[in-house]
């Protein structure tokens, strides 16, 4: 593996589990100095621990969490040269029966999160002349039956990502995301299987988005780690307001 981050400075949410963790193990393997941020902590730090990075308590939902953890992870790597926007939630519910608190909380976090850590880092990108990934869905590009607050947040995501890449060009700071279609993680597991979602929403929404890679399984944690750490690398120095989508073809269904 080309060492592409070898001494870059890299502050990450989200990177107890999941996504956030493989991404936080691939840019640890090509050099990167890792400051993490999670509202899981101990799973933060046990993360941090293995790879030689740091770890701070982050909340998503708080723009005050966002500028302490800008200032935390600057104090500790001295300066932010790449800031990855992972955190998130996933919430399963159709449209009438999706309560206030669900949608609220959704948008606070998968949204404004990134929103607030952008404002409150690009400070630091702009003297580093660093970039910004966030990670976005496929939902945000295309509905998935039964998600709706979750597409919103994710189509959120996509917008803060080009109205960003048009505002910051001119620093020289890129801002792009990927849109996974579905992932194997503990989030993922966690919201369907065991997350208390009336079945029936799974057999409505088979029906209406079926990936067309159907003889592969689902995309990995790892494969958008890869596909995080290219936007984020010199190889897309050309790439801004970017979203690269990895669903196995499920918004073309």
């Amino acid at each position: 593996m080309t060492p592409r981050f070898t001494g870059k400075r890299v502050l990450l949410s989200g990177g107890a589990s999941g996504i956030g963790r493989a991404t936080a193990e691939r840019f640890a393997a090509e050099g990167a100095r890792l400051a993490i941020g999670d509202v899981d902590l101990a799973g933060a730090n046990a993360v941090a621990d293995t790879l030689g990075g740091v770890a701070f308590a982050y909340d998503a939902r708080d723009p005050a969490a966002a500028v302490k953890l800008v200032d935390d992870a600057t104090g500790a790597l001295g300066g932010i040269d790449i800031l990855l926007n992972v955190a998130g939630i996933m919430a399963w519910g159709r449209f009438e029966e999706t309560a206030p608190e669900v949608w609220q909380r959704t948008l606070d976090i998968n949204l404004s999160g990134p929103f607030y850590l952008i404002q409150a880092a690009i400070g630091q990108l702009k003297h580093s002349k660093g970039n910004i990934v966030s990670v976005a869905s496929a939902g945000g590009l295309h509905p998935v039956y039964g998600t709706s607050a979750y597409g919103v947040s994710k189509a959120g995501v996509i917008a803060v990502t080009q109205a960003a890449s048009l505002e910051f060009a001119r620093y020289g700071v890129r801002v792009n995301a990927v849109a996974p279609g579905g992932v194997a993680t503990p989030m993922h597991e966690k919201s369907t299987a065991g997350g208390g979602v009336d079945p029936a929403i799974f057999a409505e929404a088979a029906g209406r988005n079926m990936p067309k890679l159907t003889d592969r399984p689902a995309c990995t944690p790892e494969e958008v780690a890869a596909a995080i750490a290219y936007l984020a690398s010199d190889e897309a120095r050309y790439a801004t307001g970017t979203v690269l989508v990895l669903d196995g073809g499920q918004i073309t269904g």
